[in-house]
């Protein structure tokens, strides 16, 4: 056993010496790098400080990009609208007295602008005629009313010129039913009664004008010069 002891210390002595004369290069040693390998470079605090400032400026120029078209909504609708000057056209009418269109047209023609008057010829309907129409000469239609006497027909005259020359005219009527019932009673008699309208023409006015939207409509009237059948309308001004 001693013997064995003594084995291993000179074993271990032999080992120290052959480690210390031939030592072997270490394994956690670094290998040197390559002359042209590039190095990196660590950034110190005022490099990094500088970095953060500019990628904080990049995201504010960011998001104003972005909010910037709702801003320029919201200051165009904070900006007052700037409304064209109103103008209203009037047409007043019709009138068939020219002269009372006359008056209110002098009596507007400072407070309107672009006065005008609008004249028509209107067509109504004026009498109902009841006749028997024209002969073929002045003997026939004597002839005719020598024959209406005989039946009691008394109240009518002979036409004795115009486009309706030798008819018999049994009368004029302002209601349709009265010369309907004219013209029954003599048409029962066997004649040949009939009924004609007659038209009356004549002229109406109106007046067209426009007023301003600073002009008041307080400052002038036009109540009492609106009677029955005369009517203010509103109208298209590019008409």
């Amino acid at each position: 056993m001693r013997i064995f002891l003594v084995f291993i210390v000179v074993l271990n002595l032999l080992y120290a010496g052959w480690e210390y004369l031939n030592p072997v290069a270490s394994k956690d040693s670094v290998r040197p790098l390559a002359a042209n390998l590039k190095t990196l470079e660590l950034l110190n605090e005022d490099k990094i400080e500088a970095l953060k400032e500019t990628n904080q400026a990049h995201r504010q120029a960011a998001e104003l990009a972005q909010e910037k078209p709702s801003a320029e909504i919201e200051a165009q609708e904070a900006e007052p609208e700037l409304l064209p000057q109103s103008t209203t056209c009037y047409t007043l009418g019709p009138f068939k007295d020219e002269n009372i269109m006359l008056q209110l047209r002098d009596s507007i023609a400072e407070l309107v602008t672009d006065l005008s008057i609008r004249k028509r010829q209107q067509s109504i309907k004026h009498r109902y005629w009841v006749y028997v129409p024209a002969q073929s000469g002045k003997k026939q239609a004597k002839l005719m009313a020598k024959k209406l006497r005989q039946k009691q027909v008394n109240d009518f005259y002979i036409v004795l010129r115009g486009s309706e020359k030798n008819s018999i005219s049994l009368g004029h009527f302002r209601e349709p039913a009265h010369a309907n019932r004219r013209m029954k009673k003599v048409a029962d008699l066997g004649f040949n009664a009939q009924i004609k309208v007659i038209y009356r023409e004549y002229d109406i006015y109106w007046l067209d004008y426009r007023v301003e939207s600073e002009r008041s409509e307080a400052d002038f009237s036009v109540d009492e010069y609106i009677s029955e059948g005369v009517s203010q309308l509103v109208r298209d001004c590019n008409n």
